[in-house]
């Protein structure tokens, strides 16, 4: 049974400052959703980077997803390429399209995208034109698990990121108020108090999400990296970028995630970089 809510409405919903969203998918006891981060897409559709085209990896990881059934789309930030430039959302769009037309999409917001730009654009596709808020923060509720989708963009093209204490704030008052169901938190910056290109307020974060017993799991990008940690129960999964690796020897792709109430299965599709571990599977089990 599809989500029922269609993209236009759900993207209205889901580009406040603080949004919420029901799915409703009856007596479904899982979700699948196709996750993509870093897809960095320029205006130029000839652009490159690395020997990589992010135009072209785009659009094999919508041809991918679409073949299959999803309930949703998510995109964990860095949609521009560099500048978050008009038009490179107005590219962006055209390349999801395919895709964001058959099912919900959400968004999370990186270093490389500018929040009014990005807002602009997706609104412009909802049909109507809202404030410019802070931060954009979704939560939606999707079957068996809730997702909660932050904000770390701290300036366009500063490397680092930073949730803030505002953000950080609500945050612990909504977990607090949360039942038993599994939760997942998404946000574009990989949470390393070591990095100072990653997200500044990790400590702090993770303080939050770690005595919240219903986070199950905290998925990343900005590294361009797959890969997996299990820290004290608290899963991090750190996302491929679609566009392109910053250095050989790591998948170039996207993830194929199926939640339910008791964990994940994940699957790797690595379309370019290195290309050992396509289709390979990882399951993870809830703390």
């Amino acid at each position: 049974m599809p989500f029922i809510i269609d993209r236009r409405s759900f993207l209205k919903q889901t580009l406040g400052a603080a949004a919420c969203a029901t799915l409703v998918r009856g007596a479904e006891s899982q979700v699948r959703l196709a996750l993509f981060s870093d897809t960095h897409i320029a205006a130029d559709s000839g652009d490159r980077f690395r020997g990589f085209f992010p135009h072209t990896n785009l659009k094999q990881a919508v041809a991918q997803a679409a073949a299959s059934k999803f309930d949703m789309l998510v995109v964990n930030g860095d949609l521009a390429r560099q500048q978050g430039l008009a038009p490179d959302y107005r590219q962006f769009t055209f390349l999801t399209d395919p895709l964001a037309e058959r099912l919900p999409m959400v968004v999370t917001l990186g270093n490389h995208d500018d929040r009014k730009n990005a807002r602009s654009a997706l609104i412009e596709r909802a049909g109507e034109i809202q404030a410019v808020e802070q931060k954009l923060v979704s939560v939606i509720d999707a079957g068996p698990v809730k997702l909660i989708l932050l904000d770390s963009l701290m300036a366009t093209n500063v490397v680092a990121g930073q949730l803030g204490d505002s953000q950080r704030e609500w945050l612990k008052q909504f977990l607090a108020a949360q039942g038993s169901k599994p939760v997942i938190v998404f946000v574009h910056h990989n949470p390393n108090s070591e990095d100072k290109n990653g997200l500044l307020d990790t400590e702090q974060l993770l303080a939050i999400l770690a005595p919240s017993r219903q986070v199950k799991a905290l998925v990343f990008g900005h590294t361009h990296v797959y890969a997996h940690e299990n820290r004290d129960g608290l899963h991090l999964l750190n996302l491929p970028a679609v566009g392109y690796n910053f250095t050989d020897g790591h998948p170039v792709g996207w993830v194929e995630a199926t939640f339910n109430d008791k964990g994940a299965d994940l699957k790797l599709h690595a379309i370019a970089g290195e290309t050992r571990d396509d289709g390979k599977v990882s399951s993870i089990v809830w703390r």
